[in-house]
């Protein structure tokens, strides 16, 4: 599929009440964070100051590295509003360290002056002094496991649905609620709790495993995630039959019109991803055969990084909710011939 980058771009868009979507500005905020900690990690591998000052025609001038690069790019970002946008989340440990260490010299611009220079490469050995202690080892581990155990979770229903269905059909939703628009601020997310939400999730999960299409549901994956423009939303993987089921796009569809006007009573919104599967360079979506190695390995890149992109940034409910899950593969009613022709969806009878 699309690399992380793509994918966390995706991610940061707002339904308006009308039914219009909008790029918003949590877009820069998720790229900047990226960029941020994936910066750290290469400062804390290398050993050689970034920044360093040398005379040239009787004037001082300062050389970088293509670290020192990165790190005056980093500068520019807007820490304070990336606080804003995610009031809920636990940031990755290196954001952090970056924020105490580096975030004062935010307001130097986007050049390091001579002066600059021996307070830049000061803070930058502390960092890497502070990266061989144990408590960073201890928070980036503990990160690392909590990824690894959803990761795992995601692998052995994958592992389970390849040994069990021939062809897969694979079905990405993204389940959300419609914005606010405030004049003088922005878009908003809803007034929606934490119980609501989760509420929501359980009545749309109830028809997964309950509705007109239960036979040939073999399992599904949500994970909760929370923005202060868009508010709670789920990304969601469902997996069908794909022997008994087809029209991925058409299906979608329906399963994001139930949530939208029967699970959240209109305040709902969703978006197909199904729908841009000719956008995907490495596309892991739509019918997926037991056999095709490299379609496989796309939908586990994919599926992999909703548990990936928790290393960036984390969201943190209140109670210690969970925000990663996944289930199936269930039984239920058979689907009726009637209904979906209705739809337009292909169903064969069970042999």
């Amino acid at each position: 599929m699309k690399n992380n980058s793509t994918f966390m771009r995706e991610r940061a868009h707002v339904w308006s009440e009308d039914g219009t979507l909008f790029v918003t500005h949590q877009l820069t905020a998720v790229l900047e964070i990226k960029r941020i900690v994936d910066m750290m990690g290469k400062l804390m591998a290398g050993k050689k100051p970034p920044f360093r000052v040398y005379w040239k025609h009787g004037r001082q001038w300062v050389q970088k590295t293509p670290l020192g690069d990165s790190i005056l790019l980093c500068l520019k970002s807007g820490l304070q509003e990336i606080d804003e946008h995610f009031p809920k989340h636990r940031h990755s440990p290196l954001f952090t360290l970056f924020k105490r260490f580096l975030g004062p010299f935010g307001s130097m611009g986007d050049r390091a002056w001579p002066e600059d220079v021996p307070l830049l490469n000061a803070a930058v050995a502390k960092i890497r002094a502070f990266a061989k202690g144990e408590a960073l080892g201890r928070r980036l581990n503990n990160l690392k496991r909590a990824e690894r155990e959803n990761a795992r979770s995601s692998k052995r229903l994958l592992q389970a649905l390849r040994a069990r269905y021939s062809k897969l059909l694979v079905v990405r939703l993204d389940l959300e609620y419609f914005s606010n628009f405030c004049p003088g601020s922005g878009f908003k997310g809803q007034a929606m709790t934490l119980k609501q939400v989760q509420a929501h999730r359980d009545r749309f999960l109830d028809y997964l495993r309950k509705g007109p299409y239960a036979e040939h549901l073999a399992g599904y994956m949500w994970k909760l995630e929370y923005g202060l423009e868009k508010g709670h939303h789920y990304h969601m993987a469902i997996f069908f039959n794909g022997q008994h089921v087809a029209r991925d796009i058409i299906l979608a569809d329906l399963l994001g019109r139930y949530w939208q006007e029967k699970v959240t009573g209109s305040k709902g919104m969703f978006f197909n991803c199904n729908k841009k599967k000719e956008a995907y360079e490495r596309c892991g979506i739509g019918m997926v055969g037991r056999g095709d190695d490299v379609k496989w390995s796309h939908l586990e890149q994919a599926l992999r990084y909703l548990t990936k992109v928790d290393l960036y940034l984390r969201f943190r409910p209140e109670g210690r909710a969970r925000t990663f899950g996944t289930g199936g593969p269930y039984g239920g009613v058979e689907p009726s011939v009637a209904l979906a022709a209705s739809l337009g969806l292909r169903v064969r009878a069970s042999a």
